[in-house]
């Protein structure tokens, strides 16, 4: 009998192959569209609606690469700025920033596309109801709070505007707000027509326990709303005029004109006065000399007609000579004649920004760019008004790590201060992204955080996360607002990411119990089990 070589299996149709590749497309451009337009914040409730189905009918190798590419393209897409900043401040050469943001995005993506994997892996259209509404919002988070990043992002962050649903972030942080954003999208997606998805009962189950989830998220933000309002109008005020000098990044490192820069920063300050401040705020190293560390007073001009009023600048400070000399950078508060009355050293170093990680070993990383900084970290701390109010101040990007915030309120700071710098970053998205991330610590700690920056956006965002009218990008100005120092105790601040934590634990434990129940009910099990020694 002459055999007959079996043919190898006919190739998936290219539709077949191209559409889950365009639904987390669609994913990744939903995802960055309200980075650009604020507006557009409702996307999020829908915006991983094409990616979950593409994942129905992926293996767990496709699921994987989906999701790697739904995030690669978002972070291309998104900080598409990195480019220029790499380019213009850092001098580094058009084809190793391209090269530069291609390696970040794909590092990037390993996070979504193991997420992927695990859904693909641990859910089915059987598993019931509360396991669909659960896994997948508790895995986002776990990943989400666990995978290390240079410039964090997260889904909660894109419904600044929709106020009530971001106050539960002072009970659970951004991450809350993550969770009702991906349950919502789960559902929506199981409910769509498909191959394979569950029973008419089961999808009634995950909706109403949807609707649940959502009325107490929004309840929750409509009962705290107006009892944040009331603690705010019973502190007591604060005016604070805060300087935005927008001096150019050329201009200030060459510093060939420092006095200039120092003076144009007191006009802009004296002319406040008429307005009554008590305290003057400049942005992140704008005072231009080099601040030895045991110097008890800078020389500063009184204010005119003898005003009280007090300083909080940022400076570069520097402590030892030679090979042990150390910089820093820090925010001091000032009396009225210039004397240093508290200082705050950055904590939080800006990787290839002010330090190059590793440059002890590698020392050739030190030849990237001429532009990054050697600076020392700092060991935190507050800074005190001598009439008792703590200022927190965080520098830079420190306003969009969490902890940092809620260990200057625990330290008992009744305004976050953030002194920085976005010139780096051009005109272009980045600026709105930081304030959009930034705002989040203000709701978190109740507290008012005072954005003050060299360029903009300087702009001041309440105990509730709603921004006051802030300085536009690229112009001179300055803004003179009361503000109301807070001492209101939350949960967030209190117990940290403690949210995202059980939702690591639940992530875990879900499948982990799947696994143990399905073992135990396996055909033999229970023979096994008995059968003597």
């Amino acid at each position: 009998v002459q055999s007959t070589p079996l043919s190898p299996p006919p190739a998936a149709p290219t539709h077949r192959r191209v559409t889950p590749v365009l639904l987390a497309s669609a994913t990744a451009l939903l995802s960055a569209a309200p980075t650009f337009w604020a507006w557009l914040w409702p996307l999020a409730w829908v915006t991983l609606v094409p990616l979950w189905l593409a994942l129905r009918t992926a293996t767990p190798r496709q699921a994987f690469f989906l999701g790697w590419w739904a995030e690669t393209l978002m972070y291309w897409v998104g900080f598409y700025w990195l480019v220029g900043t790499m380019v213009n401040f850092g001098f580094i050469t058009v084809p190793l920033s391209v090269l530069f943001l291609g390696v970040i995005g794909l590092g990037n993506g390993l996070r979504f596309g193991l997420l992927s994997w695990w859904l693909q892996r641990t859910t089915r259209p059987e598993h019931p109801w509360w396991s669909h509404l659960l896994l997948p919002a508790c895995s986002y988070v776990a990943v989400d709070s666990l995978w290390p990043r240079v410039f964090p992002w997260y889904l909660g962050f894109l419904q600044l505007p929709g106020l009530p649903f971001i106050q539960v972030a002072d009970i659970t942080g951004v991450h809350g707000v993550t969770f009702a954003l991906v349950a919502c999208n789960t559902v929506l997606a199981w409910c769509l027509p498909q191959a394979t998805r569950p029973t008419p009962a089961v999808r009634r189950q995950m909706a109403l326990g949807l609707v649940v989830l959502l009325l107490l998220q929004g309840g929750y933000g409509l009962w705290r709303l107006p009892q944040i309002r009331a603690a705010m109008q019973q502190a007591r005020p604060l005016r604070v005029a805060l300087i935005q000098p927008n001096i150019g990044m050329y201009e200030k490192r060459h510093g060939a004109d420092r006095e200039a820069q120092l003076k144009q920063q007191f006009d802009l300050s004296y002319a406040t006065l008429d307005q009554h401040p008590e305290l003057i705020i400049w942005p992140e190293s704008m005072y231009p000399f080099g601040v030895p560390e045991q110097m008890p007073q800078l020389p500063w001009p009184p204010a005119p007609a003898g005003q009280p009023v007090h300083w909080l600048i940022g400076a570069l400070t520097y402590a030892g000579q030679g090979q042990t000399r150390q910089v820093f950078n820090s925010a001091l508060l000032l009396g009225p004649a210039g004397h240093i009355l508290g200082r705050y050293d950055k904590q939080h170093l800006l990787a290839f920004g002010e330090y190059i990680p590793l440059q002890r070993y590698l020392p050739f990383l030190r030849h990237i760019s001429p532009t990054i900084g050697n600076l020392t970290a700092g060991s935190g701390g507050i800074v005190t008004l001598p009439h008792g109010v703590g200022l927190g101040p965080l520098i830079c990007y420190e306003d969009i790590v969490p902890e940092l915030a809620r260990q200057a309120a625990r330290q008992g700071a009744q305004v976050l201060v953030n002194l920085t710098n976005d010139i780096w970053f051009g005109d272009t998205a980045a600026p709105y992204q930081h304030r959009a991330l930034a705002a989040f610590r203000a709701v978190e700690n109740r507290r008012y955080l005072i954005r003050v920056t060299n360029t903009g956006l300087t702009s001041i965002i309440d105990a509730v996360g709603q921004e006051q009218p802030a300085l536009p990008l690229f112009q001179t100005g300055t803004l003179v607002q009361t503000i109301y120092p807070l001492r209101v105790p939350t949960i967030y601040t209190r117990f940290g990411d403690w949210f995202a934590q059980t939702c690591s634990l639940v992530a875990l434990l879900i499948p982990l119990g799947r696994w143990y129940h399905q073992r135990r009910t396996r055909p033999g099990a229970k023979r096994r089990q008995t059968r003597p020694l």
